[in-house]
């Protein structure tokens, strides 16, 4: 059998080492060399290497690779010799490398956390310091202060993780205090997940994410006499309690009230600071700054713009890619105008109006202004001077007038379906035109006059014409028989004949001829009563729609229709493309146009 006891322990210069082939230790080699090594420079090899002879004058290491690798390390670094004595044993040539290499590093009980985290402890109560510790350990000062907080935790919590009633995770969690009583409170209590423990341990407590330290910062808290607590374990601000809660308010106000010193130096009426606001208890309404005059030469090249804009919107064409391009510029041109000049506060505003400053979310002063309590506003003045801003049109009026045919052919269809809402319909069209108290102007022309649909090549149109198609049909071909074809029928055949002569007489276009407001407001409640969906009728397409437009319009439609933000492809697209693109990409999604939208 063979021998697995060593001789004698010999020194062996470190340049006649080298590291035997048949080493059983394939993982983890260079896992920890950096503490090893540092212990290696503080406390000498502690663990000789097993070793047997080779050839020319060597020795190969059968067990001790990590501590070879270590001490190499060292010779290359010049922190030691390179014939550094090496503690070794020396097996025979009968003795297996492999068992040997086995039995070293499997019968080795591995030491306990606790026992490590109490050997830190005594070694600080001995009089070393954090940082000493760490550069004879090769470990970080950090990972020394770790653990003597675990090893500092309530001897109960301690027991308890010795004894494997305790995950390492927990008594983490515990070290978030050093109230053992508190500690002790929390065990006994038995809910012991991380997160609850910290949580139960820090009641009371400011963490250093809260937005009045951030505001003040923590360093400025210390340095006013400010107590901490810090979770070893937590990462940054995450990791620190401040315990003083009124020092802490009573800093963050001296600092807000010298942001409203600033604040005052602007003019306001009034300047107040808080630490916290409740916006949902404001009662202000809030003055905007307004932008400063334009120069003449700017102001006049804004109304020639405008009135460019317009003219080309009134178009009765569609628009042209040139067109569009010109849109587009006009848009670019205007929005530069309008930010070459700064905004300001009038004195008007200063006068009534106030500021606010408080701490933001994210621990920055934030100033709300132009606020005007109710007891400052003034009271509104009448106006009969018309306002001079001109309002640049989305759409040509030709599109306007195909847009609200469509819709209008899609009434009339969806009217001619349903006899009760027409009967409704036509006898409301009569009142309006019978009784004197009633100016408004109805959208179904008893007269006979039926809409012109044709040109519209919507489905609303359609159907109506296989409708007429269909009622011709059924209708005497003689207009003397009418009469007595009437008389013939029964009350349902008649109502339905009415739903589709109503259906026929529908007209909600808006047009330069026809801008009344009582159309759109018509048409609307016509589509209520029938609960008109006009994505059922209409689908924007290239030819209908997107290229009727500017190129801004289809942009928006894609970002509103998508739900997301604009492409960069999207803006750098030509006109004629970006309208394909978007038929493809809106189609599916039941996006219309606004003035299809009730």
């Amino acid at each position: 059998m063979t021998s697995l006891h060593t001789n004698d322990i010999i020194t062996i210069p470190l340049n006649k080492l080298v590291l035997g082939k048949d080493n059983v230790r394939k993982t983890g080699v260079h896992d920890g060399i950096g503490e090893l090594k540092a212990s290696i420079a503080a406390q000498g090899v502690l663990q000789s290497l097993v070793v047997k002879k080779a050839s020319k004058g060597k020795f190969s290491v059968i067990a001790g690779q990590r501590r070879l690798k270590a001490l190499s390390e060292l010779a290359d670094e010049g922190a030691i010799a390179e014939d550094y004595p090496v503690p070794c044993g020396i097996r025979n040539g009968e003795s297996d490398p492999t068992e040997i290499g086995l039995a070293e590093n499997t019968v080795r009980a591995p030491m306990h956390p606790a026992d490590q985290f109490e050997a830190y402890r005594d070694l600080i109560d001995a009089g070393k310091s954090p940082a000493d510790i760490a550069a004879r350990f090769g470990i970080s000062e950090v990972a020394v202060k770790q653990r003597l907080k675990l090893a500092r935790v309530s001897p109960k919590i301690f027991k308890a993780y010795r004894e494997g009633k305790l995950t390492l995770e927990q008594v983490q969690a515990f070290t978030v205090s050093d109230d053992h009583k508190a500690q002790n409170a929390v065990f006994k209590n038995g809910n012991l997940f991380p997160r609850d423990i910290r949580s139960a341990l820090t009641q009371g407590k400011i963490r250093g994410t809260d937005k009045r330290a951030r505001f003040v910062t923590i360093a400025a808290y210390e340095a006013a006499g400010g107590a901490l607590e810090r979770d070893l374990f937590a990462e940054g601000d995450e990791g620190v309690f401040l315990l003083d809660g009124e020092l802490l308010d009573r800093l963050a106000q001296e600092k807000l009230q010298a942001e409203a010193e600033t604040l005052r130096a602007e003019g306001w009426k009034w300047v107040e600071s808080y630490t916290e606001i409740d916006r949902s208890e404001m009662d202000y309404r809030v003055r905007r700054p307004e932008p400063l005059p334009l120069s003449p030469d700017l102001e006049d090249e804004r109304t020639a713009l405008t009135d460019e804009y317009a003219a080309i919107s009134e178009s009765e064409e569609e628009f042209t890619d040139e067109q569009s391009d010109r849109l587009d510029e006009i848009d670019e041109r205007i929005a530069e105008i309008g930010n070459s000049v700064g905004k300001a506060y009038t004195p008007d505003t200063l006068a009534i109006a106030g500021a606010i400053v408080t701490i933001g979310r994210n621990g920055e002063a934030e100033v709300l202004r132009g606020l005007v309590r109710p007891e400052d506003e003034p009271e509104a003045e009448e106006s009969d001077e018309p306002s001079e801003k001109k309002e640049r049109p989305e759409y040509s009026a030709k599109l306007m007038a195909s847009l609200t045919t469509a819709r209008s052919a899609a009434l009339g269809a969806a009217l001619s379906e349903n006899p009760n809402v027409a009967l409704s319909a036509v006898v409301h069209a009569l009142a309006m035109s019978v009784f004197d108290s009633y100016s408004g102007d109805g959208r179904l022309q008893l007269s006979g006059k039926v809409s012109d649909y044709d040109e519209d090549g919507s489905k609303g149109a359609y159907e109506l014409k296989v409708s007429y198609e269909r009622w011709s049909e059924i209708l005497p071909g003689d207009e003397n028989a009418l009469w007595d074809w009437c008389l013939e029928q029964s009350q349902d055949t008649l109502l339905d004949l009415l739903a589709f002569c109503a259906g026929c007489t529908v007209d909600a276009v808006t047009a330069k001829q026809n801008s009344s407001p009582d159309c759109v407001l018509h048409a609307n409640k016509l589509a209520e009563a029938l609960s008109l969906d006009m994505a059922e009728w209409f689908t924007p397409t290239a030819e209908n729609f997107f290229r009727r437009v500017g190129r801004q319009t289809i942009v928006n439609a894609l970002t509103e229709a998508k739900g997301i933000p604009a492409k960069r492809s999207w803006q750098k697209a030509k006109k004629s493309e970006l309208a394909v693109l978007a038929e493809r990409e809106i189609a599916g999604t039941n996006w219309l146009p606004q003035p299809l939208r009730s």
